[in-house]
């Protein structure tokens, strides 16, 4: 099954980027239209004010200029001639006015309805469809209406705004140009990395070399090299097993062979009758062999498909032994079970398996007349113990670090035919449930004593 389209981080990278950016300039431009039209709003007042104040204040002198005019109308000629140098009323010259000095009144045209009625200072007025800005100033028997439409101040406004973000603007495209450059350049890294691997064989495990790995790839080159690592320990143990278990199988079936040419080539019944039986003999030999071959082989591959559950463990070891107590019988061996009533989390099968391999051995190498004791108990809160001891010849110190070889066999064992996997299997078992295990003497200071520590069930 897909799982779906492979994800561009050059994509991703380059979006977030370019998003970012883009949002920024947005923010900047609002930013940027609330700065410019407060400024604008603030210059345009200061216009209308100076001109207001300096027109009151010329009809108020009431001297120079032309005397054929009236009296307001030379006020209002001295004030265009005051506020001159003024900047927006000087690039613009937008204000319009309405003055009145006594009985004299003096305006532009245009003026919008209602203006008179506006109270004293700044205000705003809604006329003939649009939005203006007023300001009434009064000194003496002089009042000064002065009247801006806002549409004015807004074309201005835009116009300061578009002369700040308009560079920017066409500075976006180049930006995007050297973000996409810089994103590129710096992944070229991973490119490399990923035409390593692909370059790489099957038969190629050897880890990745880090001296050209970004510092931010480093970790998870690690752990791919860890990954290799393991594959390449996998494969030399699944390589070992396959080659171990071909010369284990090899015994068995010569001897499966010589027995049955035996058997063809005689015409005596007995003979026919002792061959057949060794046939079986190696038949189950090479069946048990290639089971725990199989077996094993499931342990190591991790991908167990049973579930942890509650499991009781004095009813499995007591289950277990009643499958062995035949063979125990056989060799009038004393098969005693020790157990309280313990719980732990595993899985049912391969602890049933790990007993009776460990208990089906004791059984196997200890002499007749002889003793097994398995012993199942909770010694402190949260660990379980397992013991199988018995009394049989035991192993020396010296092969205790070999007995988990896979396929080996202790000289100790005399006749006794095994796979030498018994242990290994054991051993692998309690790694998956996260025990310990050792060995260590038996019953009656000999034999051998196999002791397991497991977590119990919180």
């Amino acid at each position: 099954m897909s799982d779906g389209p492979a994800i561009s981080l050059r994509r991703r990278l380059l979006t977030l980027l370019l998003c970012g950016i883009f949002a920024c300039w947005l923010i900047a431009a609002l930013v940027t239209y609330q700065l410019v039209l407060r400024q604008v709003n603030r210059l345009a007042d200061e216009d209308m004010l100076d001109f207001g104040a300096a027109a009151l204040h010329l009809a108020a002198l009431g001297e120079g200029g032309d005397r054929s005019l009236p009296p307001a109308a030379r006020a209002l000629e001295r004030s265009r001639t005051a506020i001159a140098d003024l900047p927006l009323f000087k690039r613009r010259n937008a204000l319009g006015y309405l003055l009145q000095a006594g009985d004299q009144r003096l305006g532009t045209a245009g003026a919008p309805a209602g203006l008179v009625d506006q109270p004293p200072g700044f205000s705003s007025l809604l006329a003939q469809g649009q939005h203006w800005r007023v300001l009434r100033l009064s000194s003496g028997d002089g009042r000064i209406w002065i009247y801006e439409n806002l549409a004015d101040r807004r074309g201005a406004t835009n116009l300061l705004l578009l002369g700040s973000l308009f560079p920017l603007a066409l500075a976006l495209p180049v930006l995007a140009a050297l973000i996409w450059l810089g994103v590129t350049r710096g992944l070229e890294p991973l490119r490399q990395l990923a035409a390593q691997i692909k370059q790489r064989s099957a038969q190629r495990l050897e880890p990745l070399a880090l001296n050209q790995v970004p510092l931010e790839a480093a970790v998870l080159v690690e752990e791919i090299n860890a990954l290799l690592q393991r594959l390449d320990g996998a494969l030399e143990a699944e390589r070992r097993l396959t080659s171990d278990a071909a010369h284990e199988i090899r015994t068995p079936l010569a001897s499966l062979l010589t027995h049955t040419q035996v058997a063809l080539r005689s015409s005596d019944p007995q003979a026919h009758a002792r061959g057949l039986v060794q046939v079986r003999r190696s038949a189950e030999r090479i069946s048990q062999l290639m089971e725990q071959i199989l077996l094993l082989a499931r342990l190591d591959s991790g991908a167990l498909q049973e579930q942890f559950v509650p499991v009781h463990l004095g009813r499995l070891a007591a289950d277990t032994l009643s499958e062995l107590a035949p063979l125990a019988i056989e060799k009038n061996i004393d098969l005693v079970l020790e157990d309280q009533e313990v719980k732990l989390s595993g899985i049912p099968t391969w602890l049933g398996v790990l007993l009776t391999n460990l208990v089906g051995n004791a059984i196997r190498y200890t002499p007749s007349d002889g003793q097994v004791l398995v012993r199942v108990v909770e010694d402190v809160p949260g660990r379980v113990r397992i013991d199988v001891c018995d009394s049989g010849p035991g192993v020396s110190p010296e092969e205790r670090t070999m007995i988990f070889t896979r396929f080996y066999r202790s000289e100790s064992a005399g006749q006794n035919v095994g796979s030498g996997l018994g242990l290994p299997i054991v051993k692998r078992i309690v790694e998956i449930h996260g025990g310990r295990l050792h060995l260590g003497e038996g019953l009656q200071g000999r034999g051998l004593g196999v002791f397991i520590e497991l977590p119990g069930l919180a």
